[in-house]
């Protein structure tokens, strides 16, 4: 990050969350080999890495909203610590974060909670945005078809020309991740310090 300061979550991210996603990435290299061509008994490792991004991911951008929440309830703590709570709670009640993916729809649904209209934002900040939203959405479709063997996810995935699920594709969501977790940090942050009137609360 260039020596940018940045919110606990991102750190969590860029740090043990991406080090557990990395073990699997070394483990298949240990299986499949590192040079090209083509990768033998490593189907159940692209499924497992798959399950593991959408998981790790789903857990930042909880992390992110809790921390977000926190910042804007901080404020209120000082004068009525009771009401903070009361606020704190009600913005993440009914969070889709906490019963299902990290689907783009969900995000959104989520940081609206706070008042920020989270794609539109992003789509501002960086021209990669609508590209990471169509990787993210198939990176949850697969991880539902793996999850629940459901073959109508599936037929999704090959609709979309990314099925059978290689490392290739694996490792291009993992990039797209990468992006969007730094851009969601910084869009969050930005809104945080305008909403508040100062600086980023990271």
């Amino acid at each position: 990050m260039g020596g940018i300061v940045t919110s606990s979550a991102y750190l969590g991210w860029s740090g043990a969350r991406k080090r557990r996603i990395d073990e699997l990435f070394s483990v298949h290299a240990s299986v499949g080999g590192t040079g090209p061509g083509r990768r033998w008994q490593t189907s159940q490792l692209n499924w497992s890495i798959t399950l593991r991004l959408a998981g790790e991911f789903q857990g930042f951008a909880r992390d992110l909203h809790d921390e977000a929440s926190d910042a804007l309830c901080d404020p209120i703590s000082k004068t009525d610590p009771g009401l903070s709570v009361v606020l704190r709670s009600g913005l993440s009640r009914a969070r889709k974060l906490d019963k299902g993916n990290a689907q783009p729809a969900a995000l959104g649904n989520d940081f609206s909670y706070l008042g920020l209209s989270l794609w539109p934002a992003l789509k501002r900040a960086n021209i990669k945005a609508a590209k990471w939203n169509d990787d993210l959405e198939s990176l949850n479709i697969a991880r539902n078809a793996i999850a629940h063997d459901d073959q109508d996810e599936f037929l999704k995935l090959q609709q979309r020309n990314i099925y059978p699920i290689t490392l290739t594709v694996i490792k291009r969501w993992s990039r797209a991740l990468d992006g969007l977790a730094v851009a969601m940090d910084a869009v969050v942050g930005d809104y945080l310090a305008g909403f508040l009137g100062g600086q980023r609360p990271w």
